[in-house]
């Protein structure tokens, strides 16, 4: 059917919907008030695309507050899941769409590249099989990160076949004080913009005709079309009234008059029903409606039929409805003069069963709405519930949103206090520190004037753990320690902050509140960071377990499991595997971005620990791709997270670019990273200038203080240092059998036996040391971190020579684990190249010329004797290094009679059943059984069908290895003589293979 009037901007959205089924998409932008026109037009363009082949996708947005982030795109991706065809959706990554596609609600944080991404990605890959046309209606209601994703969708898909089409009101935006303004004013520079005007007389004629059904004469048309200004919407409505006899004059003021009067056509039941559906919003649920106005679910569905009927109401499926257009709503919501009450009605109608059918930010709407009429410690519930639902899903801004609306709903000063912190801590994580000082600030000025010094001391606390810590903070926090306990002593913050936090954690479980329990819970864990804790810390993250449990706190119970695995590694106890298992299917069960992030951070460190090195890098790389490394405290873990991850494998220049970015963060130890690096790469005295600098900020200390143990121990091994050794064996020996843990478990510095064998070898106490390095191997082996296993085999090696005793095999197979693993090797020692491996090439370097040679059993024979200079490796070793002792030695037969006799007597009745074979097929797999046993006879067989014994075996590895590896310095001579001559004159070859020579290479 034409559209009245409209054959101009019809014509332009056609030859937009031609364009990009045949070449190249765009956007389109229409415009006009409410009831112009708007969605008529973009269905016929939609239907156009549809005959050609496009597949259409729709969004809406919401008027609402509290409508959830990137709404329209939310439903734009399950409308593509729907619609798509099976190959279609295969060929999106629906990985990072996940949030979007109904199992989660709008879990990407606002300003989301990662996110803009994926959704841009998802609609292009479509358009690859076929045009694709995404309709957006309402952007006046957008929020503002749908807006800057649908900036980002035009800018990037102009080449593609898909074409985005928006529409809003212009007389609304187009208002200095519309917060989308400045959003939209951009989109507006790269769109073909389609701006809707009312009808002219003769087009309010006929469509007044069209829709009456009779012709109306011209002073009529003349009337509606002044009085309505050619709004379609309006025309229509009007038109409707006439044809059933109603004055047009109804309508004047405006619409919301000739909607009363359309409405008041309806069953009193039917107008009274939709009147209280419009308290609910735009859509809703038929059980929440019947709840809301106290009717049974069958009655509402026949008053809901009568409101469809009536094409007030579309149904949406799934028992959810919306009004046909929000002028009726807003018509029934302005007929209200008990509005506040009815919102109250709502939330009293949805504590319950129902709850779960509207989001937390939908019932904190309605306690906002209800004002007086409900209590306000139930309003401030709701809120405060809203804002962690939207903090759980990464919403910051939203969540901070609800708590300054919680705020200004708190009664009581204690509530108050408790709503600040928490805005606090959300602004904290919003990455606006400034405005979380002052919000802790006013919280513990308002906790000043209580007479209970607890409120007092959790602000305090608050402001120790995540306000920028000044004299100012430290001057609070002993007041508060003076007002809850008595005269501070003079001790570092950590400890007064330490005893603050377990007396009110004590006061709070005998006080029966869990929010200040769980509170004192967190604050308790915090400042019981560093080295010998790890008990404490495992009981109070089994009591936040329980606690939040209780009370359903998702988010205090899924990082209180996070952390109940870190204290388990604290204590080399390998149950910490299950338990991170377990901590991420929590994470996919209760589906959440921010729960996402940290498994992904999680799987992260110990991938790392684990040396699972490329599995480190891609759980890394999800975590980054969530956004939040935008956070200057996320930022700095993501830093040390990939340094982590880099040092281990001697990845020096990518720790060089790496440490600008350290530096220029919020880290509160660069020096500690650029030490132990340098240490690495055999940079004394570049380390020995971070030995001994400050941390930047002292809360940190103790966190950071089992990697300062680690720095200083391997200092002391670099540089032969007994008095740096002896202050660490100090800090270490109480602590055997546990593991060095910073920063949250953020860094995993190995066992502590590992370093106290390392010192004692400077001590020269070797005989401790041995025993120390071959518990702290074991340790390793139990929690299955293999690099740190190869480490403490290479000082037990040391320790080993320095006893006398062979270390040989104990050298090789370090070395053979650390090529595996892609491990750097321990520095200290001059090098003269490298002799390192990436993949299925080498990187051969010596005396300044690097080559590269694909992987070979030869170069993989040098490695390992290149591994330990002097140390004599059988070939056996070299040749199959899970052979048997005996094998490297002379002996037993490899058949004995019997056996032999055994295979004789198969033979000979296999030969007689290939003759009596009833087919051909059964004939041929006898045979091959047949062959195989006759080749495995002549594996065990020497010459003259003498047996072969197992001694054989030697001189067989001697003659594999000596010729793989002359092999490899024949094809050496053309890539890198210089090498090829240096490895000749060093490597003897035979029943034993050594390197004696005196260079050393870096592996």
């Amino acid at each position: 059917m034409r559209l009245i009037g409209r054959d101009h901007p019809a014509g332009v959205l056609r030859a937009e919907v031609d364009r990009a089924t045949r070449s190249h998409g765009g956007l389109v932008l229409v415009a006009g008030e409410a009831g112009i026109g708007k969605t008529t037009l973009v269905t016929g363009a939609a239907e156009d695309a549809r005959r050609q082949g496009a597949l259409v996708l729709g969004g809406s947005c919401w008027e609402s507050e509290s409508a959830p982030g990137y709404w329209p795109w939310v439903q734009v991706i399950r409308a593509l899941r729907r619609a798509a065809t099976p190959d279609e959706w295969a060929s999106v990554d629906r990985g990072p769409l996940a949030v979007l596609l109904g199992e989660a609600v709008a879990e990407q944080p606002p300003e989301s590249f990662p996110l803009y991404d994926a959704v841009t990605t998802a609609l292009v890959t479509v358009s690859h099989h076929r045009p694709v046309v995404v309709v957006l209606e309402d952007l006046h209601w957008a929020d503002p990160a749908s807006l800057r994703l649908l900036e980002f969708a035009a800018r990037h898909t102009w080449f593609e076949r898909l074409l985005l089409v928006g529409t809003y009101r212009d007389n609304e935006v187009d208002a200095d004080e519309h917060p989308l303004r400045p959003l939209l004013t951009p989109l507006l520079g790269r769109a073909t913009t389609v701006a809707l005007t009312g009808l002219g007389p003769t087009e309010v004629g006929e469509l007044m005709s069209r829709t009456a059904g009779r012709e109306p004469d011209p002073a009529l048309v003349a009337e509606v079309h002044l009085r309505t200004g050619g709004n379609p919407f309006f025309v229509e409505q009007t038109a409707r009234l006439w044809h059933g006899d109603g004055p047009v004059t109804a309508i004047a003021p405006g619409v919301r008059d000739a909607l009363r009067r359309r409405l008041s056509l309806l069953p009193a039941p039917v107008g009274e029903l939709l009147t209280t559906a419009a308290v609910l919003g735009r859509e809703f649920h038929r059980r929440v409606l019947a709840a809301t106005a106290s009717l049974p679910v069958p009655a509402v569905d026949r008053l809901l039929d009568q409101a469809a009927q009536a094409r007030l109401v579309l149904g949406l499926g799934g028992g959810r409805f919306s009004f046909a257009h929000d002028l009726v709503r807003e018509t029934l919501y302005a007929s209200l003069s008990d509005v506040d009450a009815r919102h109250a009605a709502v939330v009293e109608a949805l504590d319950g069963d129902l709850a779960d059918q509207v989001f937390p930010a939908d019932l904190a709407r309605h306690a906002h709405l209800a004002g007086d009429h409900l209590p306000a410690d139930r309003a401030v519930d709701l809120m405060v519930a809203a804002a962690r639902d939207a903090s759980s899903r990464m919403a910051v801004e939203e969540a901070a949103g609800h708590y300054r609306r919680a705020l200004e709903h708190a009664r009581g000063p204690r509530r108050r206090i408790a709503v600040a912190l928490e805005l606090g801590h959300e602004l904290y994580h919003c990455a606006e520190p400034a405005e979380a000082q002052r919000i802790f600030a006013e919280a513990a000025d308002a906790a000043r004037e209580l007479d209970d010094p607890e409120p007092f001391a959790r602000a305090a606390l608050a402001i120790y753990r995540f306000a920028d810590f000044d004299d100012s903070g430290a001057l609070v926090l002993r007041e508060a320690y003076a007002r809850l306990i008595g005269p501070p002593p003079d001790v570092p913050p950590e400890a007064l902050a330490r005893e603050m936090s377990l007396r009110t954690t004590e006061a709070a479980r005998g006080g029966g509140d869990d929010d200040a329990l769980t509170s004192g819970l967190w604050a308790t864990h915090d400042t019981t960071t560093g080295i010998g804790n790890a008990e404490a810390r495992l009981a109070l993250t089994d009591e936040l377990i329980t606690v939040s449990r209780r009370n359903g706190d998702h988010n205090a119970e899924h990082f209180a499991t996070s952390l109940r695995w870190v204290a388990l590694v604290e204590l080399g106890d390998p149950r910490y595997v299950e338990q991170l298992q377990a901590f991420v299917a929590l994470s996919e069960r209760l589906g959440m971005t921010r729960f996402h992030f940290s498994s992904a951070i999680d799987q992260c460190i110990v991938h790392t620990m684990q040396g699972r090195f490329a599995e480190a890098e891609a759980v890394l790389a999800k975590a980054t791709g969530m956004g939040a490394t935008g956070h200057p405290a996320f930022r700095m873990m993501y830093l040390h997270l990939r340094w982590a991850l880099l040092l281990p494998q001697g990845k020096f220049a990518e720790l060089d670019e790496l440490a600008d970015e350290v530096a220029a963060s919020t880290h509160p130890c660069p020096g500690l990273l650029a030490g132990l690096t340098a240490l690495e790469r055999g940079d004394v005295e570049t380390a020995r200038r971070h030995l001994d600098q400050p941390v930047l900020d002292v809360r940190f200390q103790p966190m950071f203080d089992p990697l300062w143990l680690r720095f200083h121990a391997r200092f002391a091994l670099a540089t032969g240092d007994r008095d740096v050794a002896a202050r660490v064996r100090e800090r270490l020996a109480p602590h055997r059998g546990k593991w060095l843990v910073s920063l949250y478990g953020c860094d995993i510095s190995g066992p502590v036996d590992l370093w106290l064998g390392v010192v004692d070898l400077v001590l020269g106490r070797c005989d401790e040391a041995a025993a120390e390095l071959a518990d702290a191997q074991r340790s390793a082996e139990r929690m299955r971190a293999r690099p740190w296993a190869v480490l403490a085999r290479r000082h037990l090696a040391e320790a080993l020579r320095e006893q006398g005793a062979p270390a040989a095999e104990l050298v090789a197979s370090a070395a053979r684990d650390a090529a595996t693993l892609g491990l750097a090797p321990v520095a200290g020692e001059r090098q003269a190249g490298e002799f390192r491996r990436d993949g299925d090439v080498w990187s051969l370097s010596y005396r300044g010329v690097t080559v590269r040679m694909p992987d070979s059993k030869g170069l993989r024979d040098l490695h390992v004797l290149l591994s330990s200079p002097g140390e004599a490796v059988a070939a056996v070793s070299l040749l199959a290094p899970e052979a048997v002792a005996s094998a490297r030695l002379g002996g037993d037969p490899v058949l004995d009679d019997e056996a032999k006799a055994r295979y004789r007597r198969r033979l000979a009745r296999l030969d007689e059943e290939i003759d009596h074979a009833p087919d051909d097929d059964r004939a041929a797999a006898l045979d091959r059984e047949r062959a195989a046993l006759l080749d495995e006879l002549r594996a065990a067989a020497g010459l003259a069908g003498r047996t072969r014994r197992l001694g054989d075996e030697a001189e067989r590895a001697r003659k594999a290895v000596t010729a793989r590896i002359r092999d490899t310095l024949r094809k050496l001579d053309d890539r890198h003589p210089g090498l090829a001559a240096h490895l000749r004159e060093t490597v003897s070859t035979g029943a034993t293979c050594v390197y004696s020579g005196h260079e050393r290479f870096r592996l």
